[in-house]
């Protein structure tokens, strides 16, 4: 008899851990990974991969810069509606002086959930390759 109550009290315990751990989680836009290629001369890829934003009220993007291949470098990056490029995130500087540090833009008028954005980047200084991660 006491070995089936301590396995109900076990089973609700565990249940209700689950509840609460459930029942805090918020969904977010994914944070896609990218990597950059802009100014000077030749090849450019200057996009990110496009990602859907999540219709969660949330009126920002998010970019974070990981790597540069110089030592002093940087871009400005913006977040577009992929159908409407009109609606666009304000510019955030990234740089090889702030590597790791997420920017947050909000966006020019309230960004659709449930839609594809992109990020696009343009040199802010000569031509430099960049990754980071890019969350719209």
């Amino acid at each position: 008899m006491m070995k089936t109550q301590k396995i109900k009290r076990m089973m609700c315990a565990a249940f209700a851990a689950m509840s609460l751990a459930c029942a805090g989680t918020t969904a977010f836009a994914e944070t896609i990974p990218f990597t950059v290629t802009v100014g000077g001369s030749g090849t450019q890829d200057p996009l990110s991969m496009k990602e859907i934003k999540t219709a969660d009220g949330d009126n920002n993007a998010y970019f974070t810069g990981s790597t540069f291949n110089k030592a002093t470098a940087g871009i400005y990056v913006r977040s577009y509606k992929k159908t409407d490029t009109s609606l666009m995130s304000n510019s955030a500087y990234l740089s090889s002086n702030n590597i790791g540090m997420t920017q947050v833009r909000a966006y020019n008028r309230t960004a659709d959930g449930g839609v594809y954005y992109y990020m696009k980047a343009t040199p802010a200084t000569s031509r430099v390759t960049v990754t980071g991660y890019y969350c719209p």
